[in-house]
């Protein structure tokens, strides 16, 4: 039967704190769990103390009766390493009576790997199992709560009365729902029936993804003042009490819901990776690599530009523009946006960028790749780029490399819905026609 890494190690490390007797095969599979086989207990302890300090996050919030409830994440200001903990840190719920873990209230998906050419996480010419496009939203996590006695959701990061406010965790009566993802959740839940059709699963745990009028790859952290008859659930995934995975199309009729990720073709990862990679509409692939017992690898392979392509489409940013131009994808560009006067934008930044190479061909010394640094810095209020630096890339005849270092400088934070853009842009050509 399955058990969840997490739960695992709390409850050795918990036996270890009573002073209870631990067998070295539990304390060497808990060392095991955190990414470091260990036999003594000491060694043990130092590396969950380790683990739990840096790289785990835990949640938790006071329920009734002397309960608590703790979700567990990884660290968003820490580079993911791949361990059997830190796998399940994507919104583990454990029920805690005091300080002694109690049961797993939900395991959700592992984390998936983020793929990308050359990557020895995986060979490229394995075929997936299963392979769907990325929701782009938010995860949540419906669960049944026997302290609540009711179906509530989670998302990745925190429960149900908890956000975050100025950096900072705000936690409210438990029962309470105050997380703006999980409210939306929540009512969608209430209008569809979800909570009626989930009442015969209890003991599972379900994970869908909030779909919003805007990619959450763009989006605040919270929905703004969020219309629920704007947002969609998709069903991701479930998991039985037993701990088997399903994926969103196994259980949807199960469950009466009809939206599910879109899947894509099987093929191997790398002709998967040579698909989606120049996609400007599919943020990922998800591929579900099976491994015999246990939970399926889950691999991301991502589009190189589809944040770019959605910087651009909702937020009008010219530094993205700017990006797919320089990549040749400045007409798929333009597909994205309806208005003219925006296409004409995209089309001015492009020329910026062909005129910007050929000024820059004509830089044959250091006084000339100085006076433009000098320039670029005069104009911008901050240094854009070193004398060095532009001398570097010249003698590698990397000419369209510097145009787009230079450029991505200058057009940071700049909307080409301003009013003065064209003004900007021109301003731009001036200063590099007068430099070089």
């Amino acid at each position: 039967m399955f058990i969840n890494p997490i739960f695992y190690v709390e409850k050795i490390y918990r036996s270890v704190e009573r002073n209870e007797a631990v067998d070295e095969s539990s304390i060497r599979r808990a060392g095991e769990f955190l990414g470091t086989p260990v036999k003594r207990v000491e060694a043990f302890i130092e590396r969950y103390r380790d683990v739990f300090t840096r790289f785990i996050e835990k949640r938790c919030s006071d329920a009734d009766n002397g309960f608590r409830v703790c979700i567990y994440s990884w660290s968003r200001r820490r580079t993911f390493r791949y361990f059997p903990v830190s796998s399940y840190a994507t919104g583990t719920i454990i029920l805690f009576d005091k300080e002694d873990p109690v049961e797993t209230m939900l395991t959700p998906i592992p984390k998936a790997l983020d793929y990308f050419e050359g990557s020895d996480i995986i060979d490229p010419r394995i075929i997936p199992s299963k392979v769907t496009a990325r929701i782009d939203g938010w995860q949540v996590n419906a669960y049944y709560d026997k302290i609540l006695g009711r179906w509530i959701f989670s998302t990745r990061y925190v429960l149900h009365n908890m956000y975050f406010s100025m950096g900072k965790l705000v936690i409210g009566r438990y029962g309470e729902i105050l997380n703006p993802i999980i409210s939306v959740a929540d009512a969608l839940a209430e209008e569809k029936k979800l909570y009626e059709s989930l009442e015969r699963f209890r003991g599972w745990g379900f994970i869908f993804s909030l779909e919003g009028p805007e990619p959450a790859i763009v989006s605040p952290s919270y929905p703004v003042a969020p219309d629920p008859r704007n947002y969609r659930l998709y069903l991701i995934a479930a998991r039985d009490p037993g701990g088997n995975l399903y994926s969103g199309d196994e259980i949807k009729d199960k469950i009466n819901w009809d939206l599910v990720p879109r899947n894509i073709a099987t093929k191997s990862i790398a002709e998967l990776y040579n698909e989606v990679r120049d996609s400007l509409d599919t943020r990922s692939y998800i591929a579900w690599v099976g491994r015999g017992e246990g939970d399926p690898l889950l691999i991301e392979i991502s589009s190189k530009y589809y944040y770019e392509a959605m910087m651009l489409k909702y937020m009008y940013d010219a530094k993205s523009a700017l990006i797919l131009c320089s990549e040749g994808l400045c007409e798929e560009a333009k597909n994205l946006i309806a208005e003219d006067i925006i296409r004409e934008r995209i089309d001015l930044i492009n020329n910026l960028f062909q005129e910007t190479i050929g000024s820059i061909e004509k830089i044959s010394s250091e006084d000339q790749a100085k006076k433009l640094s000098d320039s670029l810095r005069s104009y911008a209020g901050r240094k854009i780029i070193d004398y060095e630096e532009i001398m570097s890339e010249i003698n590698s005849r990397n000419y369209k490399r510097l145009a787009k270092k230079i450029l991505s400088q200058i057009l940071e934070n700049r909307s080409i819905a301003s009013i003065d853009f064209k003004e900007f842009i021109d301003n731009i050509k001036i200063l590099l026609k007068s430099t070089v």
